[in-house]
């Protein structure tokens, strides 16, 4: 089995290690940080600040909720001070050490240990495990894939680690949708990075390709910098008596004089620019990645619901389940189009739908009319991640490489 590492670093250190590759040969193995042989503890040390109580100085200076003090307090030596087993209603002073045992694992993912695929390691803590997913993996085992999911090969990781650790991913990615996916390696951290995600402190960047469609439409809304192209095929939504979805429509659009118009208006409008390359599209990413909570970011609201003649596409519908994604041009061309995104909700095939629904069919989409000459899956990838490591408080902004596939798209 081996394991490939594109960076490794642990919270509040900067070193990293680059293309180092782990595995089960001594020559092949490099560590990049103290091995935690048969370890399933977790202990966090604080020293105190201001004084107080135990349980006050645990829940002010460092973030513990009632729970998880009183889940340590009942674990032998599961809050100790200076070393010694304490209660939490004991004094402290300023300087003093508390050291609190998080979590003991009762339960692991041994069972899913059976995946001898290399895993992409982007960023690895005590806590935090960030791993690329290549396009065409299911995060998770489910119906038709037990054996070939990224939570097995992960679980095989650890195992190969002899760390004990319950497999616990933090959100997923669609079978191909490529790029990272964050586990916790305990309960405690589980929790934490699911309060930021529900605060939106924890954010995905998802980069994506998509067609610039030329079919036009006089009812297409009007947009940020002009008319939006329309979508070869739109839905249209239909409903029966009992205000169920019947079926969906789809109608060509006008094609010909007025395909070609259209598209010349959408390139002087548009301003079309030749490919500047991935470092630049990088670049832009990035700079937008830091101004994702001001303006400029352009929101799409459309519920939406599994497609009742197609269980394997969603469809826009009122109603459906509520979702928001926040969406931004990082470069216009003549037939395609990169965008920078951010989910506000996590629906199965969020961006796909919604995009398909602005007249953007991400390029390579099967299920949502993208043109599938270059890319035979989605051309989607979550590119970056910006969070708070759940006990220091450090921020963390991780990003995983644009898959070779995407690289060499032809784009002009």
């Amino acid at each position: 089995m081996r394991f490939s590492y594109h960076r490794h670093v642990q919270a509040g250190d900067s070193s990293t290690t680059t293309n180092s590759v782990v595995g089960c040969s001594k020559n092949m193995y490099t560590p990049c940080r103290r091995q935690m042989r048969n370890e399933s503890r977790r202990v966090w040390s604080l020293q105190v600040e201001e004084g107080g109580i135990v349980q006050e100085v645990l829940r002010k200076q460092a973030g513990f909720t009632k729970k998880e003090i009183s889940r340590a307090k009942f674990h032998p030596d599961g809050i100790r001070k200076n070393g010694t087993r304490c209660r939490v209603t004991e004094k402290t002073l300023p300087g003093d050490i508390i050291e609190i045992l998080l979590e003991t694992e009762t339960q692991t993912s041994a069972h899913l240990a059976v995946n001898t695929e290399v895993l992409d390691i982007l960023y690895e803590d005590q806590d935090l495990l960030a791993v690329n997913k290549p396009a065409g993996v299911v995060t998770h085992p489910q119906g038709g894939h037990y054996e070939d999911t990224l939570a097995n090969q992960v679980s095989a990781y650890y195992a190969f680690r002899q760390e004990s650790h319950t497999v616990r991913p933090i959100g997923r990615l669609d079978k191909d949708t490529s790029g990272i996916v964050l586990f916790a390696k305990n309960q405690t951290a589980a929790a934490r990075l699911q309060k930021q995600r529900e605060r939106g402190e924890l954010q995905k960047t998802y980069l994506a390709v998509t067609e610039i469609s030329v079919k036009w439409n006089d009812d297409t809304k009007k947009q940020e910098q002009g008319e939006i192209p329309v979508r070869r095929e739109p839905f249209r939504e239909h409903k029966n008596q009992t205000g169920n979805l019947k079926n969906i429509e789809r109608t060509p659009e006008h094609t010909g004089q007025a395909e070609e118009k259209h598209k010349k208006d959408v390139e002087e409008k548009n301003k079309v620019e030749k490919f500047p390359g991935w470092s630049e599209i990088i670049r832009r990413m990035e700079e937008y990645e830091t101004t994702a909570d001001q303006d400029g970011w352009t929101r799409i609201d459309t519920p939406m619901a599994p497609d009742p003649e197609n269980r394997l596409r969603m469809i826009p519908t009122p109603l459906g389940k509520p979702a928001r994604t926040l969406y931004k041009s990082l470069w216009i061309g003549k037939d395609n189009q990169c965008f920078a995104l951010h989910l506000e909700t996590g629906r199965t095939h969020q961006i796909r739908l919604h995009m398909a629904t602005l007249k953007y069919p991400l390029l390579g989409d099967p299920l949502y009319g993208g043109d599938q000459t270059q890319l035979h899956r989605a051309a989607l990838h979550a590119y970056g991640v910006t969070l708070y490591q759940p006990y220091t408080g450090e921020k963390l902004h991780l990003t995983a490489p644009i898959p070779k596939d995407i690289r060499n798209l032809d784009l002009g």
